[in-house]
């Protein structure tokens, strides 16, 4: 069996990190909402939350990975292109 690389370490750490903050973030709404604010909120609140924090993970997870995958197999390299072409065309 192969040793984990360097990414997949980075990965699974992030999807740790990630879960832990999910919990920390849902703690501190229930603390503020007892303690300060008066409301309760009811389970369906509560799944609401949850759900909304889960998505907003993913959907950051994803539009990361095209971002770095974009840029490294080159498929926005036309973009830089058209910028530099604007930007420099003097120098040409």
């Amino acid at each position: 069996m192969t040793k984990p690389s360097f990414a997949a370490k980075l990965i699974g750490g992030l999807a740790v990190g990630a879960v832990i903050a999910t919990f920390v973030v849902m703690g501190m709404v229930w603390l503020l909402s007892q303690s300060s604010m008066g409301a309760d909120m009811s389970g369906h609140g509560w799944v609401a939350l949850l759900a909304g924090t889960v998505v907003s993970f993913i959907v950051a997870g994803v539009l990361t990975t095209v971002l770095v995958l974009g840029r490294r197999y080159g498929f926005d390299e036309g973009a830089h292109e058209i910028v530099w072409d604007t930007r420099h065309s003097d120098e040409a």
